[in-house]
């Protein structure tokens, strides 16, 4: 990215290359190429346009832009991370739980449908992985509502090389119990 700066003042953010048209004298889009030097751009006004700091913008943490700073040779804009409300974080955590948990459990609500209708058994390995999700979901929402930091919340959707190394397929917020209709015996 570029700005088109004068007498130390921001005129234009230029996101791409593009022809532009400087005190009646039209440059081309290759001003914007290795065919121009940094110091050639600076000459008509043109100097890059920089960012300093992390963009992360997820259920944890939000970015912001402080003020632009226009520098002799570059305009900078330096991003600060901060930390989302803890509530909504854990609000939006136990969504996605019961999210998980309803869809899985609908997989196999025909069984319950068929019991109660027809008094067909569920077999055992569906019964105990109804109850398994179940409290895996009690134990996520337990941890959630445990937890006192932002960093701690999460903490549990990190997937570590630990992890890897130990067998873990997924974070602890991520790895359910398995389907038993899935296992190869």
């Amino acid at each position: 990215m570029w700005a088109r700066v004068m007498d130390g003042e921001l005129l234009e953010i230029i996101n791409t290359p593009k022809s532009l048209t400087i005190n009646d004298i039209q440059y081309p889009v290759s001003i914007f190429t290795t065919a121009w030097t940094d110091a050639a751009r600076k000459e008509i006004g043109i100097v890059p346009y920089v960012y300093f700091g992390n963009s992360i913008n997820n259920m944890f943490y939000r970015t912001s832009e402080a003020d632009v700073i226009v520098e002799e040779d570059r305009v900078v804009v330096v991003r600060e991370t901060t930390a989302r409300d803890i509530d909504s974080i854990k609000s939006v955590m136990k969504t996605h739980i019961n999210s998980v948990l309803s869809n899985f459990l609908t997989q196999t609500d025909w069984y319950q449908i068929r019991n109660v209708e027809n008094s067909t058994a569920i077999p055992a390995n569906v019964i105990k992985w109804r109850a398994d999700l179940r409290k895996k979901s009690a134990a996520l929402e337990a941890t959630i509502d445990a937890a006192t930091d932002v960093e701690s919340l999460e903490a549990m959707t990190a997937y570590t090389q630990e992890m890897l190394d130990a067998g873990k397929k997924a974070s602890e917020f991520d790895e359910w119990p398995s389907d038993p209709r899935e296992e190869v015996e």
